[in-house]
């Protein structure tokens, strides 16, 4: 057995020192070698970048996602927490909304629908806003009529701002697209915060529907609301937002 153990140990010697001659002698064939496993390594480590940078945000395939949706409710609902209006309680009231002129909003609307200077892909944003104000006043007592005939006060609401302001900061390598390779190689990421903000500010005017005198305007009010998404070191994902019960 020891005989048989150091002939294979003389064997693999000289196929080592074979091995080192014919290398020595053949310097092309070792350069062709080391580009071999240079390219070994490299794509190996961009499978390795690929799986760690598979995690990415994607674009909404909906006019307003479900998030934009919920922040814009609850700050709209924040900014009337505390609204109150110098009319006697149980009088009958109308409710107008008026507002800026975006490319989702009516420039006008009324609790009949009756829009004025409307554009084009409009949406019912002013409307919601309209009939979160009339809950909250049907709520302090108030009675909510739908013509001018039945209301003896005018509840006209201002909305000053309604919208969601998104930024983002991000610390690592963008995507590249190379040359040399067919395909792009993947985002690095070693930090990145993507934050929505959404915020609302409005006041209301009142007004007698018989006279049309001026009443008085209420203070304005904001509300806002936050949702925010972090990734850390390329799959290290988190979330802060102060939404409740958030999808």
């Amino acid at each position: 057995m020891r005989r048989i153990i150091g002939i294979i140990s003389v064997m693999s010697s000289e196929n080592v020192i074979e091995y080192l001659h014919v290398g020595r002698s053949h310097p092309s064939k070792d350069r062709k070698a080391l580009v071999r496993i240079r390219a070994g390594i490299l794509v190996a480590v961009v499978a390795l970048l690929s799986v760690g940078c598979a995690l990415t945000q994607e674009v909404t395939k909906t006019p307003r996602n479900a998030i934009e949706q919920l922040l814009l409710s609850q700050a709209v609902e924040g900014a009337l927490e505390g609204v109150t209006v110098p009319i006697p309680e149980g009088e009958a009231i109308r409710v107008e909304v008026t507002g800026l002129q975006t490319d989702r909003a009516h420039l006008h609307m009324d609790e009949q629908d009756q829009r004025f200077g409307v554009i084009d892909s409009p949406s019912w944003d002013l409307a919601f806003v309209r009939d979160l104000v009339a809950g909250r006043l049907g709520a302090l007592g108030y009675r909510v009529r739908q013509s001018e005939e039945e209301a003896t006060y005018l509840v006209r609401i201002l909305v000053h701002a309604m919208g969601t302001n998104q930024g983002k900061t991000f610390f690592g390598i963008p995507q590249i697209q190379s040359l040399i390779i067919p395909f792009a190689l993947p985002q690095i990421t070693l930090y990145q915060k993507l934050n929505q903000l959404a915020h609302v500010r409005l006041h209301l005017d009142i007004f007698e529907t018989g006279t049309g005198r001026f009443v008085q305007s209420t203070h304005w009010t904001t509300g806002s609301t936050y949702y925010n998404q972090y990734t850390v070191l390329f799959f290290f994902s988190f979330r802060t937002t102060d939404l409740v019960a958030p999808p």
